[in-house]
């Protein structure tokens, strides 16, 4: 009888060991997490992500970002959001979890500079039309010319922009353009329809129209 206590307090000793043991063991269980980094050009950002385009994957790829994403310069100084914009170069620090890619840290790369393409002159030539008749009728905004070579009468708009001389040259009163006066305009051709630049108003008959060329060149200069 007096071996029974002796057993019962060894067991519980056991069981005692048995349990620290499991607690030791709990406590060296270590987690580990893989951060990833990423280089490639912002194809689109907005407020829960961004898409970037790499130099070794064929489709942009997708990352999500959250309040606790920091967002950096090349030197770590903090810098806002609001510098994230599409054609921007990035570094993306990021962990897997699951399918999903969430970014821990964007670097944005400042201090690439797109470098300037400087487009060559560009020549364009612009045709100028004479066309002569007599007014038949006179607006605030279009004239409407009646000629021997045109069937029907053909209206022609105007502006602040065109001049009204006379057959010297010499500017005269807009008021003098009215029906029934012979005139000579000068217009060219945007879409369909005629702008008239100059209104010639002429006392002599009509003669033959011929068309006047004449060019402009324009130079366009563009950075990127």
């Amino acid at each position: 009888m007096k071996n029974i206590p002796c057993k019962s307090f060894g067991a519980l000793l056991f069981i005692a060991a048995l349990t620290t043991a499991g607690i030791t063991c709990a406590q060296n269980i270590e987690a580990t997490t893989t951060t990833t980094t990423s280089e490639g050009t912002v194809s689109e950002f907005g407020p829960q992500g961004l898409i970037i385009k790499t130099a070794v994957g064929s489709q942009p790829v997708r990352y999500i970002s959250s309040e606790t994403t920091n967002y950096v310069d090349e030197n770590g100084n903090a810098v806002s959001a609001k510098v994230v914009t599409s054609g921007l170069p990035v570094t993306v620090y990021y962990t897997k979890v699951g399918d999903t890619l969430i970014a821990s840290k964007i670097m944005v790369k400042t201090g690439v500079v797109a470098p300037i393409v400087t487009v060559s002159p560009v020549e364009t030539t612009q045709t100028t039309t004479m066309s002569m008749g007599t007014i038949s009728e006179f607006g605030p905004k279009r004239i409407i010319l009646r000629t021997e070579t045109s069937p029907e009468p053909l209206p022609y708009s105007y502006g602040k922009t065109t001049i009204y001389v006379d057959e010297s040259g010499a500017p005269v009163s807009i008021k003098t353009v009215k029906s029934g006066v012979p005139v000579t305009v000068y217009y060219t051709k945007v879409g369909d329809n005629f702008v008239a630049n100059k209104v010639i108003v002429r006392k002599a008959g009509l003669i033959t129209p011929q068309i006047i060329e004449t060019k402009t060149t324009t130079t366009t200069t563009e950075s990127k």
